[in-house]
């Protein structure tokens, strides 16, 4: 009996010892507090979520390390003229001297950096613009208003007459051109003519005004071209130059200064008075202040109807040579 008792005692032992075993084993187990105990489960679509994370932020690493090398890579005059006019606006406004100049000497219409020497990288976002002639975008410079001629002072080649000293800084397709000299005998230089320019050898001559105001009278008549080509030849002209006689008149309203913004007529008619500009027109350089350039302006000007060129082939720019001015 005693013996029964003891076995029975040890069993209850036994078990309460298993059970507080078990107890504790189940407490470490959904305890928080032990590391080395806890149950660990991966979740897959947490992992195919944190991937497509990395994916998207890459990509949107390699494009914006693309966008800032296309944005800081030059823009050349190709791609440019590639973008639709109004999008050419939009970027020319947007770009800074240096890269306005690099875009314009890497064009074929170059000559307002190739031409100039003072126009520079420093200032160019101040004397090159993108002008816009009806629709016609092309780079320019960024000269004074209204033909760079001063408003108060223009008026037409057809109130003068006799002869003119005149003397151009440019190619043959030019219609401006420098009138009169100064009271020592030398030519306006280059400040006076508003030119961008530190020195140059102008080329010179001596105007015709009359028989110029006969040609004109021809070319601007109602006649035919057959009839208009024979009353030049009657005046003294071969055929060539009377074909450019007629071809020259025909261009000359389209050009900037007389058709495009802020044009020559306009500065007239913003001083008060209207000018016939059918034998061209004449007056004084206006000022030109752009960035760093400062030119003091105050030459005589003409803007001829027939271009530079043409007036010399034609004779009626007569006596030509050059001049070196500063």
């Amino acid at each position: 009996m005693i013996e029964n008792q003891t076995a029975s005692t040890e069993e209850n032992k036994k078990e309460t010892s298993d059970s507080i075993s078990c107890e504790k084993s189940l407490a470490r187990v959904s305890s928080p507090g032990s590391p080395d105990n806890c149950v660990r489960v991966t979740k897959p679509l947490l992992c195919f979520v944190l991937i497509a994370i990395m994916v998207l932020l890459a990509g949107f690493i390699a494009w914006s390390t693309d966008g800032i090398r296309k944005a800081a890579a030059p823009l050349g005059y190709e791609e440019f003229k590639a973008l639709s006019p109004e999008r050419q606006k939009q970027t020319f406004a947007q770009l800074t001297g240096p890269e306005i100049y690099d875009l314009v000497a890497s064009s074929d219409e170059n000559w307002p950096v190739t031409s100039y020497d003072l126009i520079s990288p420093d200032n160019a976002k101040e004397t090159i613009v993108l002008y816009d002639n009806n629709g016609d975008l092309h780079f320019n410079l960024a000269w004074p208003c209204y033909g760079g001629f001063v408003p108060e002072s223009i008026a037409s080649i057809g109130d003068l007459s006799g002869t003119l000293d005149v003397s151009r800084d440019g190619g043959d397709s030019g219609h401006s051109m420098s009138i009169g000299r100064n009271p020592d005998g030398s030519y306006p230089n280059d400040s006076q003519r508003s030119v961008p320019k530190s020195s140059a050898a102008v080329r010179t001559g001596v105007l015709d005004v009359d028989r110029y105001l006969q040609a004109v009278d021809i070319v601007s008549s109602n006649g035919s071209d057959a009839d208009r080509l024979s009353e030049l030849g009657r005046l003294g002209f071969d055929s060539e130059t009377a074909a450019c006689f007629l071809a020259d008149y025909a261009a000359f309203p389209s050009r900037d200064e007389i058709s495009g913004p802020n044009n020559i007529n306009d500065g007239a008619r913003s001083a008060g008075h209207s000018v016939d500009g059918k034998y061209g027109y004449y007056g004084i350089t206006a000022p030109w202040n752009a960035g760093d350039l400062r030119l003091e302006g105050g030459a005589g000007q003409l803007c001829t109807v027939f271009s530079w060129g043409t007036l010399c082939a034609s004779g009626l720019i007569y006596d030509t040579g050059t001049a070196d001015i500063n």
